[in-house]
C-alpha cells in the first residue's frame, strides 16, 4: 500500500456533517468514485476491498456466516498498518458483541467451541465470559451496558443511534486531522457510508428488522453480522 499524501483528493471532498445533523449527502457516490481516480493503484484496490467488505450492513440477507468470516479474513490480511487495524477492529468488534447480546437475549447458551458465530479479537473472550452481563468488556467498550438496555427494551432507534454514534466517534479519533494519507481517504468513505445509511433509515422498517434480527439467532445457523 502506498504512503503518499492525497492533498488534492482530500481537498476536493466536501466536509461531511455528523450523521444525525444532515438532511442530505454533500457528495454523490458517483462523484466520490470520480475523485478516487486520483488514488494510486494499490490504494484504489484496497479501498475497493474495504468498501465492499463494509457493505455487509446492507447485504447480510444475501451472505452466509461462512462467507462473512472468509471475507473478514481476506480483509484482515490487508489491514497491516496499525492505524488501519484500529479503524476496522471497532466495527468488527461492535458487530460481534451485538451478535452475542442478541443471542443471549433469546436465552440461548454460549456458542459451542468452533461454532462460526463471530469474528475478531474477542470471540473467545466472550465465550469464556458469557454469563457476565457485558462479557467483561465494558471497560474496553463503555457503550455495551447501554446497548444491552436498548436491546432488551426493544428501543430500536435508540440502539441504532448509540451504535452509530460510537462508531462515528471512533473513526474521528482514529485518524488525526493533519493526516492526508490513505487512512484519511478510508475514513472519509466509511463516514460517507454511515451518513448514507442513516439518511436512508426508516423507523418502521427498523422495527421489523429488529424483530427479524432477534428471531434469527434462534435458528440452527444464526446469522453472524445481522
Amino acid at each position: 500500500m502506498g504512503s503518499q499524501p492525497y492533498y488534492t483528493l482530500l481537498a476536493s471532498l466536501p466536509p461531511l456533517p455528523r450523521f444525525d445533523q444532515a438532511d442530505r449527502l454533500p457528495i454523490t457516490r458517483e462523484r466520490l468514485r470520480q475523485r478516487f481516480s486520483m488514488l494510486a493503484l494499490d490504494d484504489a484496490e484496497l479501498l475497493e476491498r474495504a468498501a465492499a467488505f463494509l457493505a455487509w450492513q446492507q447485504q447480510t440477507a444475501t451472505r452466509t456466516d461462512q462467507e462473512m468470516i472468509t471475507n473478514f479474513k481476506k480483509m484482515e490480511e490487508h489491514m497491516v498498518q496499525p492505524i488501519l487495524q484500529s479503524i476496522f477492529n471497532f466495527p468488527i468488534d461492535q458487530r460481534t458483541i451485538m451478535a452475542a447480546l442478541r443471542r443471549r437475549f433469546r436465552g440461548l447458551p454460549a456458542p459451542a467451541s468452533g461454532e462460526p458465530w463471530g469474528v475478531g479479537r474477542y470471540v473467545n473472550h466472550i465465550e469464556r465470559n458469557w454469563d457476565d452481563p457485558h462479557f467483561k468488556l465494558s471497560a474496553v467498550y463503555p457503550w455495551i451496558p447501554q446497548a444491552r438496555i436498548h436491546l432488551e427494551a426493544g428501543e430500536t432507534l435508540a440502539l441504532e443511534r448509540l451504535l452509530t454514534n460510537t462508531l462515528w466517534d471512533h473513526i474521528d479519533r482514529s485518524v488525526p486531522s493533519y493526516e492526508f494519507g490513505f487512512s484519511a481517504v478510508l475514513t472519509y468513505i466509511i463516514k460517507w457510508d454511515i451518513l448514507h445509511q442513516w439518511l436512508s433509515y426508516d423507523i418502521e422498517n427498523a422495527k421489523a428488522r429488529f424483530e427479524e434480527l432477534v428471531t434469527e439467532v434462534t435458528h440452527d445457523q444464526p446469522r453472524l453480522f445481522d
